[in-house]
C-alpha cells in the first residue's frame, strides 16, 4: 500500500510539474517580447538584427533553443557575448522576447556585418570588431563621450566599465575582454582625440605683446609732449631776451 501510495505522489508531482511549464508557456506573450526587442532592449538587435536576423552576432528568428536555454546564455554567455545581469533585463523579458523571434522565420544564412576597416587599422580597433563593441559604439568606439567630458581615456577606466557597467551596457569578463587587450583598446580611442588647444602660455604671450604695444606708444606720446614742451620754453626764452 505504501508502494502505491509513493508511486501515486510521484505521479501527481509530475501532473503538476507539467502544468506548471504549460502555464508559463502560456503566460510568455510575444506582443510585448516584440515592443521589447524593437523600442526597449536595443542592445540585443543591434547585435542580432532588428528582426533577429543576424548582424554581428548570429540571428535568433526562428531560433531552436528553449527559453531557459536563452536565460542561461544572458546570464553566462558562451565565446564573445557579453552578459546581462536582471537589473538590466529580467527573466520575464527574456521569455517573451523569445515567445518573439521564435514565430519568426529563420534565415536561410547568415553573413556577419563587415566594419571595413582600413589595411593599416590600429589593433585597438581589430579588436572592438572582434568583441561586437563596434555593434553599439561604431567603429571609432566610445571616444565621444569622452570628448564632451573633456576627459583622456585610460585602461583602469575602460576595465572598471568592462566588469562593472553603468546603466545599459553589457559586462565583460576577465576572458573576453583581458587588461592587456583594453590596453590596445585606449591606445586607439587615444588616438581619436582632438588635438589640444593652443598652450596658456601663448595667450598670456599675445597679451604681453598688446600691453608691450600700449607702453610703448604711451611713451611715445609722452615724449613727444615733453619735446614739444621744451621747444616751447627754449623759443619763449628766446624771444624774451632779444
Amino acid at each position: 500500500m505504501k508502494h502505491i501510495l509513493k508511486l501515486a505522489s510521484i505521479a501527481l508531482i509530475i501532473v503538476i510539474i507539467s502544468m506548471l511549464a504549460t502555464s508559463l508557456a502560456f503566460a510568455q506573450d510575444p506582443d510585448n517580447g516584440k515592443v521589447l526587442w524593437e523600442e526597449t532592449v536595443k542592445q540585443c538587435q543591434r547585435c542580432h538584427g532588428m528582426a533577429g536576423e543576424g548582424k554581428w552576432a548570429g540571428p535568433l528568428a526562428g531560433h531552436a533553443k528553449s527559453a531557459d536555454e536563452w536565460i542561461a546564455q544572458v546570464r553566462t554567455p558562451r565565446n564573445r557575448m557579453p552578459s546581462f545581469s536582471t537589473e538590466q533585463i529580467s527573466d520575464a523579458m527574456i521569455t517573451d522576447m523569445h515567445a518573439y523571434l521564435t514565430t519568426l522565420t529563420k534565415p536561410d544564412g547568415f553573413t556577419p556585418a563587415d566594419a571595413e576597416l582600413a589595411d593599416d587599422a590600429m589593433e585597438g580597433q581589430k579588436l572592438m570588431v572582434e568583441k561586437k563593441c563596434v555593434a553599439c559604439h561604431g567603429v571609432a568606439g566610445p571616444i565621444n563621450g569622452f570628448i564632451k567630458r573633456g576627459e583622456v581615456p585610460t585602461v583602469e577606466r575602460i576595465v572598471t566599465q568592462l566588469r562593472t557597467p553603468f546603466k545599459n551596457m553589457p559586462s565583460y569578463s576577465e576572458s573576453q575582454v583581458s587588461e592587456a587587450e583594453a590596453t590596445l583598446i585606449v591606445d586607439f580611442m587615444v588616438s581619436q582625440m582632438p588635438p589640444p588647444e593652443l598652450p596658456v602660455s601663448g595667450a598670456t604671450q599675445s597679451t604681453t605683446d598688446e600691453g608691450l604695444l600700449v607702453i610703448l606708444l604711451l611713451a611715445g606720446s609722452s615724449a613727444l609732449a615733453l619735446g614739444l614742451y621744451i621747444r616751447r620754453g627754449s623759443v619763449f626764452s628766446r624771444g624774451k631776451n632779444s
